[in-house]
């Protein structure tokens, strides 16, 4: 990774080369194989391959079946559905700016020319978005298979980035989740806004997470920042044309972002990189690195509040909505209790809400996305993939997936 610019710090040093190198990675869960190396801190450079040298290039329980009975004639097994595993890692921007009251109290404008809080009765941007996330992360941790992890940036009160985060990504228990609002309290915003190199590492630090198999699962990046990159601005292409999209394609690494007060001027840059991440607000958003910068909307975009509240409700709408989708409906295809391989025409799966009743669901091959509603495989048939109703059923607490085995599967 390179990170140019005048970045500096005792973790972060400056390096004329890469700042990270070295031996050969790992592969990602789509196959994708990886050719660096292990790297401390990042902080400032002024060249190398950067990423691109470690990787080469509702209530309605959904559509109802004709009725398996799980305990059918033909129905050999039945196991309970296992949730792939979510693992998210928060990389959250504390620069100084952070320090300021949200719009309309301090514009922008008055913010970038004095980056304090103008009221002091009020929240600062830093603390509206503390008080949303401890929400968000108070409502995912009552779910199975969440991991969650912190990387804030800069490091220093200048540029400095680390490829280490504050708090390492593993289960949200209640330990996880005390440690995290613990650190969140000890925040204290400062410095300039190195993005890029942020991001990086943190692709990097996901990486080699998952060369050592320790994150089994989905794989998230949450951007939160306020502000345009301000120390590496020369890595920004590679960031957006390189780092995200292999990061997306070869590691199945999705980046959420949301661009808080402050970023108007970094829609454009900021929308590149949900839609190269893989999370772009709909296919028709726009993201156009040639057009002006403060136009893009494939990302969260928070910037047009009306009040300080109006922020902190954006934003955690705009938490919810990224906890609705890393909640995945998506369930391992299980072995058959002998050991045997499972015949893919032969299973159904049953959802049943909390008190509720069981629905049999059926095999919808739709676009998932859009207008399935039922289950389907993924692409490798080694996933059981929930759509529509049926997967917001499934994600409601208290609620129970059950996949059988042995029945020809009910298909719409």
């Amino acid at each position: 990774m390179a990170v140019s610019g005048g970045c500096s710090g005792d973790d972060g040093g400056t390096a004329g080369d890469n700042s990270i190198s070295g031996g050969n990675g790992g592969s990602g869960n789509n196959g994708g194989s990886a050719n660096g190396g292990s790297g401390n801190d990042g902080g400032s450079s002024n060249g190398g391959n950067g990423f691109g040298g470690f990787i080469d290039s509702g209530t309605n329980g959904g559509s109802g079946g004709t009725g398996i009975d799980p305990d059918a004639g033909c129905a050999f097994d039945k196991v309970t559905g296992d949730r792939v595993p979510a693992n998210m890692l928060f990389v959250i921007d504390r620069s100084g700016s952070m320090n300021c009251n949200p719009p309309p109290t301090q514009t922008s404008a008055q913010c970038e020319n004095s980056p304090q809080k103008q009221d002091q009765s009020l929240n600062s941007k830093w603390e509206d978005t503390r008080i949303a996330l401890e929400a968000a992360l108070d409502q995912l941790q009552a779910q199975p298979n969440v991991g969650v992890g912190v990387n804030m940036f800069p490091r220093d009160n200048s540029c400095q980035v680390s490829g280490t985060p504050n708090i390492q990504v593993t289960s949200l228990d209640s330990t996880q989740l005390s440690g995290i609002k613990a650190f969140f309290g000890t925040v204290d915003p400062g410095g300039r806004t190195p993005l890029a190199g942020a991001t990086i590492l943190s692709y990097k630090h996901l990486l080699t997470q998952l060369q050592a198999g320790n994150l089994e699962g989905n794989k998230f990046v949450v951007l939160i920042t306020d502000g345009f990159e301000t120390c590496a601005p020369d890595e920004l292409n590679k960031l957006v044309n390189t780092d995200v999209p292999n990061a997306y394609d070869l590691l199945n690494i999705r980046t959420f972002v949301i661009g808080a007060p402050g970023s108007e001027g970094a829609r454009s840059l900021l929308s590149q990189i949900a839609k190269a991440g893989g999370t772009a607000s709909s296919p028709t958003c726009t993201a156009d690195p040639n057009g002006n910068a403060d136009v893009g909307d494939c990302h969260f975009d928070l910037t047009n509040v009306s009040s300080p509240q109006d922020f902190a409700n954006q934003l955690s709408q705009a938490l919810e909505a990224i906890s609705g989708t890393v909640l995945t409906c998506e369930f391992d295809v299980p072995q058959a209790s002998g050991g045997g391989e499972v015949d893919r025409d032969k299973v159904n799966v049953i959802v049943t809400p909390d008190g509720g009743t069981a629905v049999n669901l059926q095999q919808d091959n739709a676009d998932c996305e859009n207008s399935a509603n039922g289950w389907q495989y993924n692409a490798d048939k080694t996933k059981i993939v929930l759509c529509g109703n049926a997967c917001d059923t499934a994600k409601q607490e208290g609620s129970s997936v059950q996949i059988v085995l042995g029945c020809p599967s009910d298909i719409k």
